[in-house]
């Protein structure tokens, strides 16, 4: 998942990806990885980048064109996982019509719902790209 923002941003503070690597405490090679979009950068990951450069996920993600600033988020896997069953009960959406969507299994959808795993960061974009929802507001409500 290649999020093109990252590298913008990144530019616009005239920083390296070496900078922007020891502020997250990885290496250079993984931060590149996550910049080119040959590797998928954790949630968590994402969120201290949001907060550094005080960006909206919707921002960096390409959700949004307008940056409405960080909001203090935590990344929780439970508050995730409640904003997708009720996202998908509000949809009227069974669990088949997500995990397949995802090219994932039932399990892992259901480890998702129930909180007891953080959902990947390219399977929270797809569906909030494909439903119109906010990522921002999935990760907070």
């Amino acid at each position: 998942m290649k999020i093109s923002r990252l590298r913008d941003i990144r530019e616009e503070k005239e920083m390296t990806q070496k900078d922007i690597a020891k502020i997250l405490k990885v290496n250079r090679s993984t931060y590149t990885g996550w910049e080119i979009g040959r590797d998928t950068i954790p949630l968590v990951r994402l969120n201290e980048i949001c907060r550094s450069f005080a960006v909206s996920f919707d921002y960096i993600l390409g959700l949004s064109d307008e940056n409405k600033g960080y909001q203090n988020i935590i990344i929780n896997a439970k508050v995730i996982g409640n904003n997708l069953k009720a996202f998908r009960h509000k949809q009227n959406l069974p669990q088949r019509v997500l995990f397949e969507f995802l090219n994932t299994t039932s399990s892992t959808w259901s480890a998702y719902e129930t909180g007891k795993i953080i959902i990947k960061t390219t399977f929270l974009y797809a569906i909030c790209k494909k439903y119109k929802l906010s990522v921002d507001e999935m990760l907070t409500k």
